[in-house]
């Protein structure tokens, strides 16, 4: 299965996307095809970057990562073959918390509606022609606050509207860092 990892990166994080996200995407037991990094040198907010680097996608399947998290070895051989086995187009699976605990135990495993929707990880698989299909784009956040409302739900919303196939595991497959330089994907916080 081709993938393409995604990550969005800011200048005073570059140490921590050498040091752990890259080699964490390099340590995979089913490498990727590609991999699209994209600096926010122009304070333009995470959900510009990311779709920055969405648009190079050229593989059958798009993964997203932050600068600085990192994907357990088994991460994308897992969830590709998840998505085979479920017939998905989107899948995630649960991670580990690094300096902090998990805010969002009660979304573990739980399945997506755009009904009912909660928070579920950035760091998802996503089959890349619904991607493009759907038009799905991060939005801004006018704000400042992070939200996640704001920021993800409306591409999350886009897939689902165009017929995507939602389905998260609760198999731990990468580490989610709670830091100092958390930033939420805001400009101002950078």
């Amino acid at each position: 299965m081709s993938v393409t990892v995604c990550i969005p990166s800011i200048p005073v994080r570059s140490n921590l996307l050498i040091s752990r996200a890259i080699p964490s995407v390099l340590s995979q037991t089913l490498p990727p095809e590609a991999v699209s990094v994209v600096v926010d040198h122009q304070k333009e907010g995470a959900w510009t970057t990311r779709n920055k680097a969405m648009e190079t996608v050229r593989t059958k399947w798009t993964a997203f990562l932050d600068d600085d998290d990192e994907l357990l070895p088994h991460h994308l051989e897992f969830l590709t073959k998840f998505a085979d086995e479920n017939s998905a187009d989107v899948v995630w699976g649960w991670f580990e918390v690094v300096g902090g605990s998990d805010p969002f135990p009660m979304h573990r495993g739980r399945q997506w509606d755009i009904n009912d929707p909660h928070i579920f990880p950035i760091t998802a698989l996503v089959r890349t022609d619904l991607i493009k299909d759907s038009g799905a784009r991060f939005r801004g956040d006018p704000n400042g606050t992070g939200n996640w409302g704001i920021q993800d739900f409306p591409f999350w919303a886009s897939l689902w509207i165009a017929g995507g196939k939602f389905v998260g595991s609760e198999e731990i497959t990468w580490k989610w860092y709670h830091h100092g330089r958390n930033t939420s994907g805001v400009p101002t916080r950078i």
